[in-house]
């Protein structure tokens, strides 16, 4: 499955592969005016970490085997993503 994201200055493309928490995405961005996809990495599929109510809420990271607190939907993950992908460039 291919999910999307054209938002906000962001073009971000996911391929999943896998289901449930073995599910995996292959994340690639497009740079502003560029014609070409970069592979940035891999988000995964989790829970979020027992704190309150929320608890074992599922969620995507973009570390693996770490939970998050908060929940993220597959295009907030792969913005962290990208995030980090950014800083590692640098």
């Amino acid at each position: 499955m291919t999910l999307t994201y054209n938002k906000n200055g962001f073009d971000i493309k996911a391929t999943v592969t896998g289901t449930g928490y073995d599910a995996v995405a292959d994340v690639m961005y497009k740079p502003y005016g560029e014609a070409e996809y970069l592979e940035i990495g891999q988000i995964y599929k989790t829970t979020t970490g027992a704190c309150g109510t929320t608890r074992d809420t599922n969620t995507w990271h973009h570390v693996k085997g770490a939970s998050p607190i908060t929940k993220k939907s597959w295009h907030e993950a792969a913005k962290d993503l990208y995030a980090a992908f950014r800083k590692e460039a640098a």
